[in-house]
């Protein structure tokens, strides 16, 4: 996975964009992630716990095209990449996504807030939205993209576990966070990001990947 996002910011530099540095720091301990449990009093999900312990406690990947790279009209929205994640942020931004909860989305039988109940949020995208990790039974471990404010992938599944969006959304740059940016690869609002569609195959071939 490093070695595809590296490529990704190695793209977008000799497309004239800008990239910043991969960072992926050192895996959590078991103490760090039972400290961070306590506060939350929950556990983390599973996949994500375990990509804590083996892989990296923070990552960041981040990259922006030329202000003046065309894309074709399918792809028009995108401008940017990000993957990010850190053992710091978790509390902060879970208990962020209460306050959202709290005074604004508190009816868990109306159809769109319920979708911001039951959620651990791994990341903020910025503009009010989150893309969280389902903890509803039926549904647990599933990426789920919370918006604040109507936005068309509100409830939409982006993978189906935290390993599946790192094996598809990597394969993409990650485009996004936000939701309009990667929805051109989403086949319906359950199907998950798909690496291998047209739009993807597409994206790919504009940015010289393939």
């Amino acid at each position: 996975m490093k070695e595809l996002l590296e490529k990704y910011l190695a793209r977008i530099d000799k497309l004239g964009g800008n990239s910043r540095q991969l960072i992926f720091e050192k895996p959590a301990t078991e103490l760090d992630i039972s400290d961070i449990e306590n506060k939350l009093t929950y556990k983390i999900p599973i996949d994500f716990r375990n990509v804590l312990l083996t892989v990296s406690s923070h990552c960041e990947f981040i990259w922006f095209l030329p202000n003046d790279f065309a894309l074709p009209d399918p792809l028009r929205e995108i401008f940017r990449g990000e993957l990010h994640w850190g053992l710091e942020f978790i509390q902060q931004f879970n208990e962020s996504k209460d306050e959202w909860i709290t005074e604004v989305f508190p009816n868990a039988d109306d159809k769109y807030d319920k979708v911001w109940h039951n959620k651990f949020v791994f990341q903020e995208v910025g503009n009010g939205d989150y893309i969280s990790i389902d903890l509803a039974p039926g549904n647990y471990g599933k990426i789920v993209y919370l918006s604040h404010d109507d936005g068309e992938g509100h409830g939409f599944i982006m993978a189906n576990s935290f390993y599946d969006l790192l094996r598809n959304w990597t394969k993409l740059g990650c485009v996004g966070g936000e939701d309009w940016q990667w929805l051109p690869f989403c086949k319906n609002n359950t199907s998950g990001i798909d690496p291998d569609c047209d739009n993807a195959q597409l994206w790919c071939k504009t940015i010289g990947l393939i």
